[in-house]
């Protein structure tokens, strides 16, 4: 199995990330998660539970506030603030959205199937 949870620490490994070539042998399902806080801090083990549902399937966690606010990380999310994480497919379009008021592990794991369709 590989790495459910990348903690993105650098805009060096979130291009890495998010570009055509992850660093990993297969193509992955990539969640992505912004920020930190309470309501992030609830929402990352349901993320990595609905993570570890199916394999290929990695959270990233964009915690920094300056890499989170970066054009690559912000530009997917929208300007909906109720959007709390992301799934890309696997030509990292945004294909699935996790919100506020529905972070339970189905839900996360509802958004990461969004991508198999």
């Amino acid at each position: 199995m590989g790495p459910w949870l990348v903690k993105i620490d650098s805009r060096e490994e979130l291009d890495t990330w998010l570009g055509e070539r992850p660093p990993v042998a297969y193509q992955p399902l990539l969640m992505v998660i912004r920020g930190d806080g309470p309501l992030i801090r609830e929402l990352l083990p349901n993320a990595l539970d609905a993570a570890k549902l199916e394999e290929e399937r990695i959270v990233l966690w964009v915690r920094e506030r300056e890499l989170a606010e970066n054009p690559a990380v912000a530009g997917l999310f929208g300007d909906d603030d109720e959007v709390v994480a992301v799934v890309l497919g696997e030509d990292r379009r945004v294909v699935g959205r996790v919100y506020r008021n529905h972070m339970d592990v189905d839900d996360a794991a509802f958004a990461f199937a969004a991508a198999a369709v």
